[in-house]
């Protein structure tokens, strides 16, 4: 089989997973690198034998690519994603999918007028533990889900994290559109519905100029209540999902593996493994890379990363007005 030829926009740490998760596959080479910060495509193309640039329109021009996987600033996916889909090149976004309603639905067009798959890389639905509560959830095992509780902490300082993180015109947002979007993905796959309203409440110290902590009370589509809170000062790592049921509860962490419980007894369905994120990358890009080639969405399309950041600027909204509101433009519900 012909190889997939995959090029990569963005040269962070985040591309260099996706440079792991190619190298991992035969069928897929990295045949080019684009960072307007040419050195570090530099770094990164010598690594996987690719081809560096800083433009990556030139890129688009001048390389014979497939596909391409977006990690750049997060206002400049919609941009880069239109950009490839007009050069007929198949996309995979990172998360958030942009930064607006409209900069989704562009994107969504623009893959479909020119015939190029779109896929969005939440990547959780590919971690294990994550995937088997969801078989779990909808299987019934435990009941009907009553409540959902999602708790993560993260550094999130200028000295823990690249300087566009913390400038609104290039990130889109603060801890909610970067690490929320997890948490909003993560309770919207396992509660087996969108959003539909939400009451938000965001922080900004004084000194930054984007939000270091959340809390927000969400309604899914099916009526599950879902409480998020996000810490990004100091801390212990938390990374927790508590899901109580009809007939027990479940406790997905990345520390501890997946439980459930039953009648005050837990059992450890799955250790938490070191090397799973790895592993929930290369699975990510085969699907991708296995659905251009087959004419199929892949496991996560644009419809549901639009509603993904549909939720994550409504937390904004409702902070803003000090009220619930409604989340807009729900495209559609998950993804089986």
């Amino acid at each position: 089989m012909t190889k997939f030829r995959l090029g990569l926009v963005g040269a962070g740490g985040v591309a260099l997973l996706h440079a792991e998760a190619a190298a991992a596959q035969p069928e897929v080479e990295v045949t080019a690198v684009c960072d307007p910060r040419f050195e570090a495509a530099g770094e990164l193309a010598a690594r996987t034998g690719a081809l560096a640039f800083n433009d990556h329109l030139v890129m688009f021009e001048s390389c014979e690519l497939d596909g391409i996987v977006v990690t750049a600033p997060h206002t400049l996916h919609a941009s880069i994603t239109v950009d490839a889909a007009r050069h007929g090149l198949h996309v995979l976004v990172e998360k958030p999918m942009a930064t607006s309603i409209s900069d989704c639905l562009m994107m969504i067009d623009a893959c479909t007028q020119y015939g190029v798959r779109l896929g969005v890389g939440h990547v959780i639905h590919f971690l294990p533990a994550v995937a088997k509560a969801r078989r779990l959830l909808i299987a019934g095992e435990l009941g009907k889900p009553l409540t959902m509780t999602e708790r993560r902490t993260a550094h999130y300082s200028p000295e823990s994290r690249p300087a566009w993180f913390f400038d609104p015109a290039l990130a889109g947002g603060g801890i909610v559109m970067n690490v929320g979007i997890h948490c909003i993905d993560k309770a919207q796959w396992l509660g087996a519905a969108p959003a539909t309203r939400v009451l938000g409440h965001v922080v900004r110290k004084p000194a930054l100029a984007v939000e270091t902590e959340a809390l927000a009370l969400l309604q899914l589509q099916n009526g599950l209540r879902v409480s998020l809170s996000l810490a990004g000062t100091g801390l212990p790592f938390h990374d927790e999902t508590e899901i109580v049921c009809e007939q027990g509860a479940l406790r997905l962490s990345r520390r501890d593996g997946l439980w459930i419980y039953r009648d005050s007894e837990g059992t450890q369905l799955l250790r938490a493994a070191e090397a799973e994120i790895g592993t929930a990358f290369a699975d990510q890009l085969a699907d991708f890379v296995e659905a251009c080639r087959e004419d199929r969405d892949p496991a996560v399309g644009g419809g549901y990363g639009q509603s993904v950041v549909a939720t994550a600027l409504a937390i904004y909204e409702s902070s803003e007005l000090g009220d619930q509101v409604a989340v807009p433009h729900v495209a559609e519900l998950l993804q089986r």
